[in-house]
């Protein structure tokens, strides 16, 4: 156990909810878990809210379907809100007031390039993977299909992000595409993606039906890199103060449930046994993989830090003008540390004392201040 509890009591004295009842869409992906574990373990009601979830198709279609009502709230790339707010690829600002969990990406290969750059058949780190694919690429005439989830994904960001450190695509090769989730083992399948950069299990699943093999893991390339976070519209969370409020709750209830492996498995087989992932094949699926982690706070406040990284890959990808002080308040409105800290603290959940932090430095374990006591945060090391 790290900082959290898993006895977590949401307080009676919150404002009464102004909509109580909310339709929650998510991607089947295994870190959509928290949504799934407070739908399923009660914390929703619990909270005074009567949620559906809706199992949709694609990053685009929650964005959208959030932007115009149709959905109350979702997890969703972080980079998709704060691109919402610089007008990019939506119509009105998104907010987020937590995020939902750490790592569980993964990039794979077709099973004929894991061959050809990988006879040996034997694990590689993130530069040994960067060199192989190099040297293949070198030889290769033609163009590779890479895809990633959404232009402004985690996803996305980290697989340029070891391409550019690595140079490993020098001559242009490498084409990134988009290709949503549950589509990606089906792509691989028929040739028509040779790379994809996607959450769990759909790694493991490419793996197990012989498509694919892992050829990195997220954290090997950012070690508890942040993921998705809980987005809303802006005008939907002015519109629904003490709402948010409760769902924050009932989510941070569900991630402090997460935070031990017998928890999480138990919750990643919820999620698997009931349909949430409609895959056949979960006997062969090694669910902790991913290496995924919901603990708060550490994985789930909203860090300003770390929206600061997102925002600068989303100016590098869109050839979008912004200027410094323009970008630090975009972040400082999408991201609302206040809003996290009322409903934290009255869980009674240690909360770090800043709302920024060193990023992607340390290799080991290590301490910040925290309002109770010190909090130990993992190691966030890039390019292992």
């Amino acid at each position: 156990m790290n900082s959290a509890t898993t006895d977590i009591r949401l307080p009676d004295d919150f404002p009464a909810a102004e909509k109580s009842e909310l339709n929650i869409g998510y991607i089947p992906l295994l870190d959509c878990i928290p949504v799934v574990a407070a739908k399923e373990l009660g914390f929703f009601e619990e909270a005074g809210l009567s949620v559906t979830l809706s199992r949709e198709s694609s990053w685009a279609s929650i964005r959208d379907k959030v932007q115009y009502g149709l959905l109350d709230a979702a997890p969703m790339p972080a980079g998709i809100v704060l691109a919402s707010a610089m007008r990019l690829g939506a119509s009105q600002p998104m907010v987020t007031a937590m995020g939902l969990g750490l790592n569980g990406n993964a990039i794979t290969v077709s099973k004929t390039l894991w061959e050809a750059i990988n006879p040996s058949n034997i694990a590689l780190n993130s530069e040994q993977a960067a060199l192989a694919l190099k040297s293949y690429l070198e030889g290769f005439e033609g163009t590779l299909n890479v895809a990633s989830v959404h232009t402004y994904s985690t996803h996305h960001f980290l697989l340029r992000e070891w391409l550019q450190h690595f140079d490993i695509d020098p001559q242009g090769k490498l084409k990134l595409i988009v290709v949503p989730p549950p589509q990606m083992v089906d792509a691989m399948q028929r040739g028509v993606i040779d790379i994809f950069c996607v959450g769990e299990p759909w790694n493991s699943l490419a793996q197990a039906k012989g498509v694919g093999h892992k050829l990195l893991s997220g954290h090997q390339i950012w070690e508890n890199a942040p993921d998705k976070v809980l987005g809303v519209t802006k005008a939907w969370s002015e519109s629904n103060p003490a709402t948010h409020q409760r769902l924050i709750a009932a989510l941070l209830k569900a991630c402090s449930w997460l935070d031990n492996e017998t928890n999480k498995l138990s919750g990643f087989a919820l999620l698997l046994n009931n349909d949430y992932i409609p895959i056949d094949d979960i006997d062969s699926i090694n669910l902790l993989f991913g290496q995924h982690s919901f603990t708060p706070p550490i994985a789930t406040f909203p860090w300003l830090s770390q929206a600061r990284w997102f925002s600068q890959h989303i100016l590098n990808v869109s050839d979008h003008n912004q200027a410094p002080e323009s970008l630090d308040n975009i972040v400082e409105q999408t991201y609302l540390t206040s809003l996290y800290r009322e409903v934290a603290s009255a869980l009674d959940i240690n909360l770090p004392c800043e709302n920024t932090k060193n990023e992607g430095v340390h290799a080991g374990n290590w301490e910040i201040a925290g309002t109770h006591h010190p909090i130990v945060m993992p190691s966030d090391i890039r390019f292992r």
